[in-house]
């Protein structure tokens, strides 16, 4: 094995990708903060049942290694559940919390797409059940990407309710919903028409589910769904939905919202709200979240939850496709020193970082002219005997 090579699934952040990384990181930490949300860390090592307790993951899709003491312990698979558990032993009341982290997930399929670290920035808003906390996380989704400098994106809104009151209105059991969630999700239309035949499934009950893939659009939607349900916990979901697409429409957000009704989740993780942020530009979601009350209720604790995560890596595909990737900033000014006071030289140096100017040294005299003009740095400073001024540019002025 080449040790020199990384392992699939792994990559390095080069210079100019880590400023676009941490520009992006930036700028939807600042508009979080803004919300009153405070940054918080979790761990990378945890117990490994703290991931799979009562099925929530999959075992396999951990990282895992054994402690001293013999305990299983795995990198860090899901920042939500970290945060939950954070929330269950150190906090009460409503808390508003943001964090920008990498995460970890096993997968021995080295043609696999997926990454096997892969970093994340997003929101958790634990001890607060209402429909304004709804609203202030959609609307931080939509700011939080705007503030990343994303064009072009639609945070699309769903609700589990809709489909799971539709499996209790048509007599199915919870393995039942479950097994159709998975058909629905991976489009398996075939198999979706023998599950009707296999289970007795009315033609009424048919095309309500077969509508779902098409419940997709603008607040129309609503109204053709709510025709195709007769239960409280369906026409609940589309009352939800239909009170926060009318706030972001009156917040003049609507232009970034739509609805999808077709978003099921296969396990249990959401249980209301769902969410996902969209964009031409890539290939795949840059956002996904919503309400996930019964996590907190696993670990002994009951509180309402909601929120979510920009794939990191996803978004800034997404600018680069766009043109908003840029280069990392070069030096404002280099310097080099010949024969000088290491005094004179240390303070005049420290009095330019302390206005925020940025300044390299770079080797002699010869050296440094041909690498300000290799760089594109319009000015220099040369140590020899005092401080002299080099300007390469027209523009570059006096310091």
């Amino acid at each position: 094995m080449n040790k020199v090579q990384l392992p699939f699934g792994m990559q390095d952040y080069l210079p100019d990708d880590c400023y676009n990384k941490t520009m992006a990181e930036n700028a939807m930490c600042k508009t979080f903060a803004s919300y009153g949300y405070k940054r918080v860390s979790t761990p990378t090592l945890e117990y490994a049942d703290l991931f799979t307790a009562d099925g929530a993951m999959n075992a396999k899709r951990l990282f895992k290694l054994t402690d001293s003491d013999g305990s299983l312990l795995a990198l860090r698979a899901d920042v939500t559940v970290q945060i939950c558990r954070m929330y269950v032993t150190s906090m009460t009341g409503v808390q508003r919390m943001y964090y920008a982290s990498d995460s970890y997930e096993y997968t021995s399929d080295s043609n696999s797409a997926r990454d096997r670290e892969f970093a994340q920035t997003g929101v958790e808003l634990l001890g607060d059940d209402s429909a304004e906390g709804e609203l202030e996380i959609l609307t931080m989704a939509a700011d939080a990407l705007k503030a990343s400098g994303l064009k072009n994106f639609t945070v699309e809104i769903g609700h589990v309710g809709y489909f799971d009151g539709l499996a209790e209105q048509f007599g199915l059991s919870k393995e039942q919903a479950q097994h159709l969630k998975t058909l629905i999700n991976k489009k398996d239309m075939l198999g979706t028409e023998l599950f009707f035949s296999d289970n007795g499934i009315s033609d009424e009950g048919k095309e309500s589910i077969l509508s779902l893939p098409s419940l997709f659009g603008d607040a129309s939607v609503l109204e053709k769904a709510r025709k195709l349900c007769s239960n409280k916990k369906s026409t609940q979901a589309i009352d939800r939905l239909e009170y926060l697409l009318g706030k972001l429409e009156k917040a003049g957000l609507g232009k970034y919202f739509s609805i999808d009704l077709g978003m099921v989740s296969v396990n249990d993780y959401y249980t209301g709200l769902v969410i996902k942020g969209l964009c031409g530009d890539v290939g795949a979601s840059v956002l996904y979240g919503g309400r996930y009350d019964k996590l907190c209720d696993r670990m002994g604790k009951p509180a309402n939850a909601i929120g979510f995560a920009v794939g990191t890596k996803r978004l800034i595909t997404a600018l680069k496709n766009q043109g908003k990737y840029e280069k990392a900033p070069k030096a404002d000014i280099a310097f080099a020193v010949i024969d000088c006071d290491d005094k004179v030289v240390r303070d005049t140096v420290s009095a330019l970082r302390k206005k925020n100017i940025v300044v390299q040294v770079f080797g002699g005299e010869e050296e440094l002219t041909n690498y300000c003009k290799e760089k594109g740095i319009c000015k220099a400073v040369l140590f020899d005997g005092a401080a002299i001024e080099l300007t390469f540019a027209p523009k570059g002025g006096k310091i």
